[in-house]
């Protein structure tokens, strides 16, 4: 076992820059395939989602100032801007690493990023232990998923590569959702209820409206409470979930539909063409035809 690592400066960077040796990587998705230790890996943050699926050995680390341990068998999700630092790794780790863009795994999710959310924000499943079955469902899944990478030739080598990974992702979403079905069960807290009506309720609409007085009507309870509750319960607050929601929407209407712009428009509930333009320039940057153009890309 090595001894923890301390740093006087936090380093913000890649995984890269910590000298791994990176299988596969693009704007949007890391993967390293055996995670390994060295005395130079720094403080680390990234705006990423990381999925750690160990296979061997134990990993400990800090995710935020809390320790975290991962083990044989056990899959570990992190939060994106996460700060990790502190690693203890053993002589026998054997762990494949995922690091993930935000637009990318609710564009794999869509549309059932509730699962997601209420698994990582409301019952706080950091960690998932597999079983089994699992186990060697996992094997094969990432057998099949370095096959693909070391295809260099593949002409959709990137697209391939990018719907395993989607499928071990709702692999993981399965056992998320079997795991929140338990605590569901086993939940009292009348906050966390409140909680996960209103993302499910989000989640399910067609339209996300705008406006958070829609959902705080529907729920029985005032904006300003609405709005205490996901903080607390998600760090997160009820209009930046609608906010969240509506730009994944947006997003995926432009990539995956043959809709006009002005039928997205009216789909997704904006009042006119002009405003849905002045929302997309406004949160992406660019025009919805440019921003089409450069999704499809």
């Amino acid at each position: 076992m090595n001894d923890r690592q301390e740093y006087t400066a936090p380093y913000v960077g890649l995984t890269e820059h910590n000298y791994q040796s990176i299988d596969y990587t693009d704007s949007d998705l890391t993967y390293i395939n055996r995670l390994t230790y060295s005395q130079r890996m720094h403080t680390t943050q990234v705006d990423m989602v990381l999925i750690a699926i160990c296979k061997e050995g134990k990993f400990s680390f800090d995710m935020d100032g809390k320790e975290f341990t991962i083990r044989r068998n056990e899959v570990f999700i992190g939060h994106p801007n996460a700060i990790y630092d502190n690693y203890v790794m053993s002589q026998d780790l054997d762990c494949h690493l995922f690091a993930i863009s935000k637009q990318l795994l609710f564009s794999m999710l869509y549309p059932h990023q509730a699962i997601w959310n209420k698994a990582l924000y409301l019952n706080r499943h950091c960690l998932i232990q597999l079983n089994p079955t699992q186990t060697r469902r996992r094997d094969h899944m990432m057998a099949l998923l370095m096959y693909n990478i070391q295809d260099e030739k593949e002409l959709f080598r990137k697209e391939i590569i990018h719907s395993l990974v989607r499928a071990i992702i709702y692999k993981l979403c399965r056992t998320l959702s079997q795991q929140n079905e338990l605590n569901t069960n086993q939940e009292t807290n009348q906050r966390k209820v409140l909680f996960d009506k209103f993302i499910t309720l989000l989640s399910t609409s067609d339209i996300k409206k705008h406006n958070l007085n829609y959902y705080a009507e529907k729920l029985f309870v005032s904006p300003r409470y609405l709005t205490m509750v996901s903080r607390e319960v998600s760090g997160k607050t009820a209009f930046e979930w609608i906010s969240e929601y509506v730009r994944n929407d947006v997003r995926y209407y432009l990539r995956n539909s043959n809709l006009t712009i002005k039928e997205i428009s009216v789909k997704l509930g904006f009042c006119n063409l002009s405003f849905f333009g002045k929302y997309v320039r406004e949160n992406f940057g660019v025009s919805p035809s440019e921003f089409r153009r450069q999704l499809k890309q």
